[in-house]
């Protein structure tokens, strides 16, 4: 809808013709708001797990007594969000939202960031590095592995909202993307994709945007839980083995990771900047530490 609302308006006009047809009441589809996605996202989660409700021993619906609700961490393609039960009151109202559910009141945090899903988080990452390179046909990337290469074109490159073209548009049309298999700087890059600076007495998330302190259990799904269990590190891992982890794995170059992935070998190469931009929006824009790390669970579904 950001880049064509007239193909947005075509995509719902066969949906709704389509389950039209089926023998439902069917009463129209619209695109849900970032907040939404975050919100339901939670309640999702919480109905699963039974923490709003639960069946009980005398084969009655109740709600749990002594259960804590978690929080949800949510990792797209385009956008990404984050939803919990604050142990304050919510300072500004756009990122506040209420529910009752099953006579219980929620008061919620959420907030959803648009442009920072990994699909395009990745491309704010190369056009930026790209934007700083000396050579106008190739770029080096500190977070692809030592010895991969690609050719990306630039029309590819700027085609998104969330990219925006450079002032002075560069002559190549086909750009050469070279893994130079550097953690450190794959990590300077990736913080640069964010302003980390709160306001004077504000807590915030990033890019100035209000957040509370994290408080409680997180379930951390989508991106989250696929990056991760490629590196195995969804079993509740300290901080310091994830990084450490991390670390060793982006070190490793391109011939050695297709001899050890060979089956992997498509989303090979993205793998490092994943992990470590996971890491970035974990610790630095959502304000996760090593004390509150152990309460992230990474996870494809709730069991």
């Amino acid at each position: 809808r950001e880049q064509n609302s007239t193909k947005a308006e075509q995509v719902f006009a066969e949906v709704a013709k389509a389950i039209g047809e089926y023998p439902v009441d069917f009463r129209g589809a619209r695109i849900l708001t970032g907040n939404e996605e975050g919100s339901f996202g939670w309640i999702t989660v919480n109905y699963l797990l039974e923490t709003l409700i639960k069946f009980s021993f005398a084969e009655k619906w109740e709600h749990p007594q002594d259960t804590e609700v978690l929080g949800a961490l949510d990792l797209g393609g385009a956008s990404t969000q984050i939803t919990f039960q604050p142990g304050v009151t919510i300072e500004d109202k756009n990122t506040s939202v209420f529910f009752r559910l099953y006579g219980t009141n929620y008061s919620l945090y959420t907030h959803s960031y648009l442009c920072y899903g990994q699909t395009q988080a990745l491309k704010m990452l190369l056009a930026a590095l790209h934007q700083g390179s000396p050579s106008a046909q190739q770029v080096s990337h500190p977070c692809y592995p030592k010895g991969y290469q690609e050719n990306v074109t630039t029309a590819e490159l700027y085609d998104s909202p969330c990219v925006p073209a450079p002032s002075t548009p560069s002559s190549a049309r086909v750009l050469t993307v070279m893994g130079t298999g550097d953690p450190a700087a794959c990590s300077a890059a990736i913080q640069k994709l964010f302003n980390f600076s709160c306001g004077a007495n504000r807590t915030c998330g990033f890019n100035g945007v209000y957040q509370p302190p994290v408080r409680g259990q997180f379930f951390a799904f989508a991106g989250f839980y696929y990056t991760f269990h490629f590196l195995n590190l969804t079993s509740q891992q300290s901080l310091n083995e994830v990084s450490s982890t991390v670390q060793t794995f982006c070190k490793k170059n391109w011939t050695e990771l297709v001899k050890t992935f060979p089956q992997q070998e498509r989303h090979l190469h993205s793998y490092c900047s994943m992990a470590i931009y996971i890491l970035t929006l974990l610790l630095d824009g959502y304000k996760f530490n090593e004390h509150t790390w152990s309460s992230i669970h990474f996870s494809q579904q709730v069991s």
